[in-house]
């Protein structure tokens, strides 16, 4: 489709621009193939000038040589990652942080996939939902009682849990859980029949969930789980601090692997999450918070 020029562009700067937004003539549109670090850039220009969104582009990131554009945007298939994460970081420091504030960091983002955690870590990281969109593996759809490449049940098992009851204790409750399954499933059929518009399969699925959704109480706290993040850099970068400082190991185990994984997708947000300048204070300063609120709450009753 031949691209045509807006009142804003001549046709060479529209056919530059049309692979960066949905559309070139309405006030409302969406970015499209730019890197998140560019996309958070751009908007951090954007609230500091009279210009127009795509006038930016053009004229401070396409037009400019020293911006590093071309670099950042270039998909060869021999590109090299850690080359590209460079100059993101060149990019970030070069245009980026001369703009804005904490805030430029919440104009990009990132998805995240973290497996086999516990339940109660899960918990600690779906605890920053402002700024953080999580969707756990479900308890609703999904049998938790298949073992693992061990044989052994999926709950977590670390030295913080050395006590002899526990691993007898949680294992009991999975055999629990799956002796139930079956015969609460039978059970909710006969009570709820199949009706005449509904299909065979999503009856049998919708008992099934139902079934599942009543059993999931018995599933210890240490179950292992699977989770999705999708959060904007600074939620993520407080999300880090914050799991550092946690009283959990698994947890202060999360905030340096999180660090690190998303480091080689948007290190310019969380640069500064766990550094000795400003995360590691934070988290110092949480743990000490933590303790003074412990030893408070004895003499306040709570």
């Amino acid at each position: 489709m031949a691209v045509e020029p807006s009142s804003e562009f001549n046709l060479t700067q529209a056919a530059v621009l049309a692979r960066y937004f949905t559309n070139l003539d309405r006030p409302v549109f969406a970015l499209r193939n730019l890197p998140e670090v560019v996309k958070g850039a751009l908007f951090s220009r954007y609230s500091r000038t009279e210009k127009s969104l795509r006038r930016v582009l053009l004229d401070e990131f396409i037009n400019e040589p020293d911006s590093g554009f071309d670099a950042l945007t270039t998909s060869a298939a021999d590109a090299d990652d850690m080359v590209a994460v460079r100059r993101a970081e060149e990019f970030y420091e070069r245009v980026l942080v001369g703009y804005g504030d904490d805030s430029v960091a919440e104009l990009a983002g990132a998805h995240v996939a973290v497996e086999r955690t516990s339940t109660l870590a899960a918990k600690a990281l779906e605890d920053s939902r402002i700024g953080i969109s999580p969707l756990e593996k479900s308890t609703r759809y999904v049998r938790f009682d298949r073992p693992g490449r061990d044989g052994r049940f999926l709950y977590h098992r670390g030295p913080e849990l050395a006590h002899p009851d526990y691993e007898p204790a949680a294992d009991l409750l999975f055999e629990t859980y799956s002796a139930l399954i079956e015969p609460l499933t039978q059970a909710i059929r006969e009570r709820f029949p199949i009706e005449e518009d509904e299909t065979d399969r999503a009856w049998k699925a919708a008992t099934r969930a139902k079934a599942l959704d009543m059993l999931r109480g018995l599933l210890p706290a240490g179950t292992l789980t699977n989770l999705g993040l999708f959060g904007n850099g600074r939620a993520f970068e407080y999300l880090i601090t914050k799991l550092a400082a946690h009283e959990l190991p698994e947890c202060r185990t999360l905030a340096g692997d999180l660090l690190r994984e998303l480091s080689l997708v948007i290190p310019a947000f969380v640069k500064r999450a766990l550094d000795e300048r400003y995360g590691a204070p934070s988290a110092e300063r949480l743990v000490r918070m933590r303790k003074a609120m412990t030893r408070l709450a004895p003499r306040t009753g709570a």
